[in-house]
């Protein structure tokens, strides 16, 4: 069966999650639509882009993914339909869908009437892209191709790492405000080799990182490497964010006994 999710910052207060679900089941009523989330933080294209990288491999190769966030911003921004990593993605060329992927991908522009006014294009245009994808429609058949990786580019963080030490930052702050950073367990172990380390986070500093986030005892902070493989500063039954006084951007960083 076909899979299309969705993904937006519409919250749950209002009716435009389901307005545009509505839309789908008319068009293909027997569709499998999964929610990602409607909580990401409104305008939030960091935010957004964290949340749906960190689920959309784990689907199905084929499935279709909705993506709305800030969708309206910009009125040269185009609506697009994009193919990365044997998954599909409709919405809007405002810089999210490239902070998906390094690998190549294609692209075309969605084709609509732009003669009239388009206040909630999910609805009106993102829907029966998706439904078209999702029941093996080509991409080439939705409107014009563009140019290979040419969708708007914005840059993730980058980690700077030297022979003896990494500096990241948070990256995400979840709703148990554990801050998850861009640190990789495979970068990690490549630049430690085996030596002694200590990881600096504000005032604190540790050299243990756990397996698990119960291996202290409540209101204690641990660090682990999450199900993302992606270094994790958390507080066990805690907010570590809050009581760390560390958000979004917050740098960490780790230090390698020096090799001589």
């Amino acid at each position: 069966m076909a899979i299309i999710t969705f993904t937006s910052d519409f919250g749950t207060r209002d009716h435009y999650v389901a307005a545009v679900k509505a839309k789908i089941f008319n068009f293909s009523p027997n569709i499998q639509v999964i929610d990602i989330s409607h909580a990401i933080e409104q305008y939030n294209l960091a935010h957004g882009a964290f949340v749906l990288n960190a689920v959309f491999r784990d689907f199905p190769k084929g499935t279709v993914h909705i993506i709305s966030v800030n969708s309206l911003s910009n009125l040269n921004d185009k609506f697009v339909a994009v193919k990365m990593e044997d998954h599909y993605f409709v919405g809007t060329d405002n810089g999210l869908l490239s902070l998906l992927t390094d690998k190549t991908y294609s692209s075309v522009e969605l084709i609509y009437d732009k003669s009239q006014p388009i206040t909630f294009p999910e609805k009106n245009i993102f829907a029966f892209a998706a439904v078209s994808l999702a029941n093996g429609k080509n991409l080439y058949d939705l409107g014009p191709t563009m140019p290979i990786n040419s969708l708007s580019k914005l840059i993730n963080r980058r980690l700077k790492i030297t022979k003896n030490g990494i500096e990241g930052n948070v990256i995400h702050v979840d709703s148990y405000g554990n801050l998850i950073t861009n640190i990789s367990k495979k970068q990690f172990e490549e630049t430690c080799a085996n030596r002694s380390f200590t990881i600096l986070f504000g005032r604190e500093n540790t050299s243990i990182i756990s397996k698990t986030y119960s291996t202290v005892d409540a209101g204690m902070y641990t660090i682990v490497f999450n199900d993302l493989g992606l270094l994790e500063i958390a507080i066990n039954n805690g907010n570590a964010s809050a009581l760390l006084n560390l958000k979004f951007d917050s740098k960490v960083s780790i230090e390698f006994v020096p090799e001589y």
